[in-house]
């Protein structure tokens, strides 16, 4: 089973956005994100209701997954994991 945690694009501070790299993955077109710190990227998905999404996939490892729960917590950004 896979998980996969989002954030809202507008819940991301200000800095973090100014700071980021994108770029499109060549093989599947997605557009990711890399903001500074965070250990893993994000992939940005508009949803069918015109809202921005940042989608991480949560992962298996509980140490990485505090890791990126730490991140989010740490900036102020609420999130939502999905199985």
């Amino acid at each position: 089973m896979s998980a996969h945690a989002y954030i809202l694009y507008d819940a991301v501070p200000e800095q973090l956005i100014d700071s980021a790299l994108r770029h499109r993955d060549t093989v599947t077109g997605a557009e990711l994100i890399a903001f500074d710190n965070c250990p893993f990227s994000g992939e940005i998905r508009e949803t069918s209701s015109g809202v921005t999404q940042i989608e991480y996939a949560w992962p298996h490892s509980p140490n990485l997954r505090h890791a990126l729960d730490d991140w989010f917590t740490h900036n102020g950004i609420h999130f939502t994991v999905v199985m």
